[in-house]
């Protein structure tokens, strides 16, 4: 078991210095791959916790910071350790797993145990409920586990990194770190993309930033980037989001309009269709601190509507605000036409729907 955590720690710190230039490639590897590894070896190994100390010291001190691209705290350390749906980055901490892994899987083949030694004889049904109430105890003590944990590192973190962390609660702000980075899908992310979305998903500047806004000339910081309308950055998100909208629209629907005029002069009752428009919110932002993040895109959207429902009605269509968030958190019309844009590109290309949205 020894030799196996010192390959498994000589794997992390390999990937570790790969996640300097491939930093999704690298998280992926460890999260849908190494770690993985580890656990399997961990559900038939009893009292192999302490074993894994120098591995769980690996992922801590070699790779969270080669991954980030900077200086990890403890607090973060223990952070990212949780699940995605917690604010986590989804990489365990193997001395814990190793607990929780034996456990369940001597739960779960009891009744196979027991028939081996001919204590009773094997029923498969039996074994089959036993497999599954194992399962379901083990994930709802760990999920407990994990929400203790949340709550009792929180409040290390400053007011407004509280406020980013709870709204990633419950994964409404991190599917994207399950993505595998596909090429062909366009899902692949430079390790400057990546790391621009952790440090936006975590409040920490991103590494290796200018001193100075290229537009207005003030100290650059991952606030005044997302906030600062001279530089570029604010109109360049609204844009990638509703070409890529649009790429994927073109796919379900013909005929659609980057950019469409609204209204035009000397026409009337012209057939409008589905007409959208994009809106990507700061929530973090001073002036958006005190309402809750979900109230600031029902105002963006309410805002939208106000400017140009009136004139898609008069064209006989129909308009649908698409408000989100910088780290992804989406209205509820936003979020369900995605879904509906899913579901038509399931029915087209007989596929699952969950392969496609």
């Amino acid at each position: 078991m020894k030799q196996k955590v010192e390959y498994w720690t000589e794997c992390v710190t390999k990937v570790s210095k790969a996640a300097v230039r491939v930093s999704q490639a690298a998280f992926s590897t460890m999260t849908k791959s190494l770690q993985c590894e580890w656990e399997f070896v961990q559900r038939v190994v009893p009292d192999c916790a302490e074993t894994f100390i120098q591995l769980q010291h690996a992922i801590s001190d070699q790779f969270f910071p080669s991954l980030l691209g900077g200086v990890v705290t403890v607090e973060e350390k223990r952070l990212f350790q949780l699940p995605t749906y917690l604010a986590g980055l989804g990489i365990y901490d193997p001395t814990e797993t190793a607990v929780h892994a034996y456990k369940t899987s001597r739960q779960g083949t009891a009744t196979v145990s027991e028939a081996i030694k001919g204590v009773t004889a094997f029923q498969h049904e039996q074994h089959l409920e036993s497999l599954t109430t194992a399962r379901k105890m083990s994930t709802k003590a760990k999920e407990d586990d994990f929400i203790l944990k949340f709550e009792s590192i929180i409040p290390s973190f400053s007011p407004d990194r509280q406020r980013a962390l709870r709204r990633s609660l419950n994964g409404k702000t991190s599917t994207w770190l399950n993505v595998l980075p596909l090429q062909n899908y366009h899902f692949d992310l430079s390790p400057l993309q990546f790391r621009d979305g952790l440090a936006i998903r975590y409040l920490r500047d991103p590494p290796c930033l200018p001193p100075k806004c290229d537009g207005c000339g003030t100290a650059l910081t991952l606030q005044h980037a997302l906030d600062c309308k001279k530089g570029g950055l604010v109109i360049q998100r609204h844009n990638e989001i509703r070409d890529c909208i649009g790429d994927i629209a073109s796919q379900v629907w013909t005929q659609v309009i980057k950019e469409p005029v609204v209204r035009e002069a000397n026409v009337k009752n012209a057939d409008g269709g589905a007409l959208f428009d994009v809106k990507v919110v700061d929530t973090d932002a001073p002036s958006h601190r005190t309402p809750s993040p979900e109230a600031i895109l029902e105002s963006g959207a309410k805002e939208k509507k106000r400017v140009y429902e009136q004139a898609v009605v008069e064209r006989r269509g129909n308009f649908t605000p698409i408000v989100l968030s910088v780290d992804g958190l989406l209205h509820r019309e936003a979020e369900h036409f995605l879904k509906r844009m899913a579901a038509n590109l399931a029915h087209k290309w007989e596929k699952p729907f969950s392969q496609t949205c």
